[in-house]
């Protein structure tokens, strides 16, 4: 009987409280704001110090009244949500949101903006860093080599290509304004690829995989759920949406060793940032230690520096070491549903056995179809460290 009503007729309170918080949320995207708009002016004032200037990056301005937008945020009356679990989840949701909201406000604020960060994405623990030195230490940096042949407009045709097989209405281009090689924004929603870089063939193959086979994955299926929760996210939804991003690689065989130290060192910077270590000293770091490049440690350090320290990169290796040790019984299809985590998957679930807030999925990632990544050296060296 249940199933033949909508939510809005099972639970008027909680749908309205949903729609309130899309409203709200759908116009905020961290990433906007996150991304230095000087990277590159500020990479070559560094390289002409021989490493000693600190960057001053310079940040997109948030157009958005913030305080108002909390304001309204505060104002949604979950406690009348009918359902306690459900209630419970939004008072989360909202609280997790309103981190979000002090991460966009406080970004280029130096510590407010790492206390901010710290709050949302927290800090790596002792067992991170201890799975990450596991892999650096089981790794080296010229275990893979892979040759740069792509352009970054190849890397667009290829993209585009890729995407055919899921039949997204999705625009991709490369852009200037991300330190990532890649990037999906959900908002709009977009694939963008960073000009003038070089990409291997295995690289697009698992940026593919990360960026169209999960993120724009759980972007479409989110779109035809019944709550928008699905779309802006439930609390810690990152962690668990860049494991299983991740993931993706790893399945889809394109994970390859020097991607896996990266991820690793990304938790080492995130610790280093943590503990108000320098920009400087942490790319020295990667140069003398960890025998990187100076042009991809100046990226791999600015990403984790950028905004006063965005302690967010850690969460890929996190959420991918959570997933492979969840056991047999991975709920795939709760977290590729939207963005969901898998911290929440179990009182969604439970919400889900009163109140009909899921829908079947119209899209599955290819690359777990496949599980081509059995059996490679990958494979074996995070076998070996969980």
């Amino acid at each position: 009987m249940l199933a033949s009503k909508s939510i809005e007729q099972i639970a008027p309170r909680l749908y309205q409280s949903d729609q309130k918080l899309h409203q709200l949320l759908s116009k905020l995207e961290l990433l906007q704001y996150i991304n230095p708009i000087n990277s590159e002016k500020e990479r070559l004032k560094f390289y002409r110090s021989r490493y000693y200037y600190e960057p001053d990056f310079r940040y997109p301005k948030c157009q958005h009244n913030l305080s108002k937008i909390r304001k309204q945020l505060n104002s949604i009356k979950v406690h009348k949500i009918e359902h306690p679990l459900a209630q419970h989840l939004y008072e989360q949701t909202i609280w997790y949101f309103n981190g979000i909201l002090d991460c966009i406000s406080t970004v280029g604020q130096g510590r407010l903006f790492l206390n901010s960060s710290l709050k949302t994405f927290g800090a790596p623990s002792h067992s991170e860093l201890q799975f990450a030195h596991q892999i650096l230490e089981k790794t080296s940096q010229d275990q893979y080599s892979d040759q740069l042949i792509f352009s970054t407009n190849d890397a667009v045709k290829y993209m585009k290509e890729y995407n055919k097989k899921y039949g997204f209405d999705v625009t991709v281009e490369g852009v200037t304004h991300i330190t990532s090689k890649a990037m999906v924004s959900n908002r709009l929603p977009a694939v963008f690829l960073r000009k003038n870089q070089k990409f291997s063939e295995n690289e697009l193959v698992a940026l593919a995989n990360h960026e169209i086979g999960v993120h724009l994955v759980t972007t479409f299926n989110a779109k035809k759920q019944p709550l928008k929760i699905y779309e802006f996210g439930t609390p810690f939804n990152v962690e668990s949406q860049e494991g299983l991003a991740v993931f993706s690689e790893y399945y889809s065989g394109s994970l390859t060793l020097t991607r896996l130290r990266e991820l690793a060192l990304r938790v080492i910077l995130a610790d280093r940032v943590v503990k108000d270590y320098s920009f400087s000293s942490s790319f020295d770091l990667l140069l003398t230690t960890y025998g990187l490049d100076r042009d991809t440690a100046f990226k791999m350090v600015t990403r984790l520096y950028r905004g006063g320290g965005f302690t967010k990169d850690r969460l890929y290796l996190s959420g991918l070491y959570q997933l492979l040790t969840y056991g047999n019984d991975l709920p795939l299809d709760w977290l590729l549903a939207g963005k969901t985590s898998l911290a929440y998957v179990d009182l969604i679930q439970e919400i889900g056995d009163d109140i009909p807030i899921i829908k079947p999925l119209k899209y599955q990632s290819l690359s777990f179809k496949q599980n081509l990544g059995l059996g490679t050296k990958v494979d074996h060296i995070l076998k070996a460290c969980i």
